[in-house]
């Protein structure tokens, strides 16, 4: 009898500590959790269908219109595929302590997740699965978590990257709801060309003058060293006599510090022109008989994340441009090279 007592003793001992949790193990808390939940929304802050019907509203505009929609809707879209998830320490290093990975297919989604209680920066990335020209890295650490270009030379992205990063304090028996709001980190770009007035073999186009990487902890981007060149996808008109191109990268610098704050106005993508060109079209059209005519359209207002703008030009019989906009300056090199002083992939 007495044997029993002690071993009855020991086994409510034993179911008394798992009930108690970490409390009765050790004063330290800080590996004590709590559920966690986190509400995530897209927020598409974007001008597209402003700009699709103020540049292409006019009288046999409509299948362009159209066309340049459906070639956009992967992107300019408030629709989540894939999301990926960091929580990262608020000292040292930063580094990351939990990670998960979820395939969302919404536009808005809640996700319980436990975690020991303490502080957190947590950042969110959307639709990178799918993008096929920028990659997610540096993910390890808070600070080095970027979207970042595989190449110096893309094609358009395919998909809208969305990003978030948000504070969380996890606290011992306080169930918090979190709401996270993630917004468009790149833009678009398209030239339409009136080529009635030339007799062209081919036409190529590229832009260039963005940014090549995101930083996702402080939303910045970067435009230090090699400035990537993106080329554009041709779109199907249906239409004889006009040609359209289009590229989706990241946004370009702004025309300097001072005008930064215009993106916290009612209007974000309404801009003062810089004094230089920000970005640029470079169009090579070549001609009937071989020859090709570089002509380099630069802009001088930015192009800033969910944006779209399209840029209006006439060719004529040599290959030149001209530019609708006032905005936009042009350059012609008649008979290019492309040994010449910038190496475009034709």
């Amino acid at each position: 009898m007495r044997r029993w007592s002690i071993v009855s003793t020991t086994l409510w001992m034993a179911i008394a500590v798992v009930f108690a949790g970490c409390s009765i193990i050790d004063d330290d808390l800080s590996d004590c959790g709590e559920d966690l939940r986190l509400d995530y929304d897209l927020h598409l802050v974007t001008n597209l269908s402003i700009e699709l019907q103020k540049e292409l509203d006019r009288t046999g505009d409509a299948k362009l219109q159209k066309a340049l929609r459906d070639y956009l809707a992967p992107v300019f879209t408030d629709y989540a595929h894939d999301l990926d998830l960091s929580f990262y320490d608020v000292q040292g290093d930063f580094a990351r302590l939990h990670h998960e990975q979820h395939i969302m297919d919404a536009n808005e989604l809640s996700y319980t997740i436990y975690l020991p209680r303490r502080s957190y920066m947590h950042t969110a990335v959307a639709n990178v699965e799918r993008n096929g020209v920028a990659a997610y890295e540096g993910s390890d650490y808070c600070r080095t978590g970027q979207l970042l270009l595989q190449s110096d030379t893309v094609g358009p992205h395919k998909t809208g990257l969305f990003t978030a990063r948000q504070g969380l304090q996890i606290e011992e028996g306080i169930n918090k709801t979190y709401y996270v709001h993630l917004y468009m980190a790149n833009c678009a770009a398209a030239l339409v060309l009136n080529t009635s007035k030339a007799s062209l073999k081919d036409l190529k186009v590229v832009t260039t003058g963005f940014a090549s990487r995101f930083n996702i902890a402080d939303s910045t981007y970067v435009f230090a060293g090699t400035t990537p060149v993106v080329k554009a996808d041709k779109i199907d008109t249906g239409s004889d006599g006009r040609m359209c191109f289009c590229t989706v990268n990241f946004p370009s610098p702004e025309p300097s510090v001072s005008t930064r704050n215009i993106i916290n106005t009612e209007d974000p993508f309404v801009s003062v022109d810089a004094s230089d060109a920000l970005w640029q079209f470079q169009v090579f059209a070549t001609l009937s008989d071989g020859k090709v005519t570089k002509s380099t359209l630069g802009v001088k207002k930015p192009l800033r994340a969910g944006q779209l703008k399209i840029i209006h030009a006439d060719v004529y019989a040599n290959g030149s441009l001209e530019p609708g906009e006032p905005e936009v300056a042009v350059s012609i090199e008649l008979d290019w090279k492309e040994a010449g002083n910038y190496n475009t992939p034709l």
